[in-house]
């Protein structure tokens, strides 16, 4: 049905005379005369009773007209739905991360996005990175997070910000005292680290501690940092960690700087390159601004160190 035919009678079924509704239609009466029977044609049963000193409503034409209502309301509807989700306001993001990404700018930019566009339903799927990928260009996720990217054409490796290394080891270890940890004070030491075989930071690490001049003793490899914090804690080893993980530290764990500094661990936001979704576009803006926003007050913090 021709929705206009709809709302020619809903004029019509206010004013009850052809004359002023044709007036608000913006057309003459025979046009608006010939719909009105076309759209009583459709629906099988006078709508109005007419004659020449006025027009009324048949039991069918008021029952149409409480109905009517519902259905422009719902009809409008419709439309604003269809705009919020053309704006990406609506729709669903799976988004992958491991739980050292839990910390810092992705938590941040779930919040702001989360009360910023209240109709997305957003998911979390907590994957290895190579697993992240897999789901990835199975369209199974939308975008992940992860420190390392890779260097795939399929893929967009977008760059959102380097973060340095730090050594996490027990409060009382005779090293937390210092305050910076050198790589040669690290040979003698037991690490803790992420699973070699599932973590391509974890080989980073590894690859930096033998360039360091020193291979590295793994006293015990894990899948989830709180579970590396609490080997840390309860004296299995130091383990090195991207600065942010001191917001999960558990009491009895410190976080040193390392100097000389390794070279800073960057974190990727990694989606499919031929995604145009407007949703992941909106949560990519989220992250982008969160990153600036978090710039932003390092470099103000920077200034007011220096001038301390």
């Amino acid at each position: 049905m021709d929705i206009r035919l709809l709302r020619y009678f809903s004029v019509l079924a206010e004013e009850l005379h052809f004359g002023r509704a044709a007036t608000r239609l913006h057309m003459s009466q025979p046009p608006l005369s010939q719909q009105i029977r076309q759209l009583e044609d459709v629906i099988g049963t006078p709508l109005f009773v007419r004659s020449h000193h006025r027009v009324e409503l048949t039991a069918a034409g008021r029952t149409l007209k409480e109905q009517v209502s519902l259905v422009f309301t719902q009809l409008e509807r419709a439309i604003d739905l269809t705009r919020q989700a053309g704006r990406g306001q609506l729709g669903e993001l799976e988004i992958g991360m491991m739980s050292s990404t839990m910390v810092g700018i992705l938590p941040d930019a779930l919040r702001v996005f989360r009360e910023r566009y209240p109709g997305v339903r957003w998911r979390l799927h907590e994957l290895t990175p190579a697993a992240q990928l897999v789901a990835l260009k199975e369209r199974r996720i939308d975008v992940c997070v992860f420190r390392l990217g890779y260097d795939d054409p399929a893929v967009r490796n977008e760059l959102l910000h380097h973060e340095p290394i730090r050594a996490a080891l027990p409060a009382a270890h005779p090293l937390a005292s210092r305050a910076a940890i050198s790589p040669a004070e690290l040979a003698g030491e037991a690490l803790v680290t992420f699973a070699l075989e599932q973590s391509r930071f974890a080989n980073y690490l590894y690859q930096w501690c033998i360039q360091a001049g020193f291979t590295p003793r793994i006293s015990q490899q894990v899948t989830e940092v709180q579970t590396l914090l609490s080997l840390v804690r309860t004296g299995f080893g130091i383990a090195l960690l991207p600065a942010s993980a001191e917001q999960l530290a558990p009491p009895g764990v410190v976080f040193r700087p390392l100097s000389p500094a390794m070279p800073e661990v960057p974190l990727f936001a990694v989606y499919r390159a031929d995604d145009a979704s407007p949703v992941l576009r909106l949560f990519l803006d989220t992250l982008r601004e969160l990153v600036k926003h978090s710039e932003r007050a390092s470099h103000a913090a920077r200034r007011v160190a220096a001038s301390v």
